[in-house]
């Protein structure tokens, strides 16, 4: 008896050891941190074969997609076809992690680097791809119930400002605001996503609504955001969650206090202040506060 409840100890712990057991990726989302992407990507293809289990399997497969994504933004634009490899890669890489083992993270990246490929290829093209990337999103947010992902809202946003609406497809300018304003709230506190603040700032800037027209709109959206009933439909509404009343981070009055192409000359300037806490920036950063450096100076 004493040998049976001894194996069976010992088994225990064995399994419980093999379900805690996971990869270490750390190193790898190091790299990517500080825009090493080819040395993330090498460290992570040598990680692939050596996993024996599919969450693990899963880690690195999402983590490889995401990468495809920076790695073909990385080429000339020209370079479409260099492009479109890195960008096609990238969603074989998010297809097999969803396969191993489904996550957000594995939808997110594959829609990102569809999204890429879109953009890269051209609006027409880009139309027959954005139904299968809004059933990806749906299921982050409203399946999987994600709703702190602040990659996830971004790529929601861009799909919704840059496809066209009416009969063509289902691009819609005002819940794009709301899906980047989602997007900047949950930014990581530890990291700063320059092109954040810069996409907003674009949204906001086109908008273009004085400030008594923000007010109106933000006390009927607040009607629709108490009304909705899937996180989806919800967030489309997440500008006027409390009529317009809100303090941005980057403000210090609220939303329905100023027009959008104030509110958007403030989201530059918080960036470019604290741009100038974070120096020395990574390139890629450097890159986007540079064209914001821009936009200012083009509106102010």
């Amino acid at each position: 008896m004493k040998k049976i409840l001894g194996l069976t100890l010992v088994l225990t712990l064995l399994l419980t050891g093999t379900l805690a057991a996971t990869v270490d990726t750390s190193q790898a989302d190091a790299l990517y941190e500080i825009d090493s992407f080819s040395q993330a990507e090498a460290l992570l293809e040598a990680q692939l074969t050596q996993v024996n289990n599919n969450a693990d399997r899963a880690q690195i497969l999402w983590r490889l997609a995401r990468l495809q994504v920076s790695l073909g933004d990385e080429l000339d634009e020209n370079n479409k076809e260099g492009r479109f490899a890195f960008y096609e890669k990238g969603e074989q890489y998010a297809l097999q992690s969803i396969e191993a083992n489904a996550s957000y993270e594995g939808y997110l990246w594959k829609c990102s680097n569809i999204g890429r490929w879109g953009q890269t290829k051209g609006p027409l093209n880009a139309l027959g791809k954005a139904k299968g990337m809004l059933e990806d999103l749906t299921t982050i947010v409203n399946t999987l119930g994600v709703v702190d992902s602040s990659e996830t809202w971004y790529v929601l946003s861009s799909l919704y400002d840059e496809l066209p609406g009416g009969f063509l497809s289902f691009g819609n300018k005002e819940w794009a605001v709301s899906y980047m304003r989602i997007a900047m709230d949950t930014i990581p506190s530890h990291l700063y996503y320059p092109a954040h603040y810069q996409k907003l700032a674009e949204e906001l800037y086109a908008r273009n609504w004085s400030a008594s027209k923000r007010s109106k709109e933000m006390r009927s959206m607040e009607k629709d955001w108490n009304k909705a009933s899937s996180n989806l439909e919800k967030y489309r509404y997440y500008e006027g969650k409390d009529g317009g009343k809100s303090k941005p981070f980057y403000s210090s009055v609220t939303l329905d206090s100023m027009s959008d192409r104030q509110e958007a000359v403030m989201v530059l300037s918080y960036a470019l202040a604290k741009a100038t806490m974070l120096e020395p920036l990574k390139e890629s950063d450097a890159v986007v506060v540079e064209e914001i450096k821009q936009l200012v100076d083009d509106w102010t």
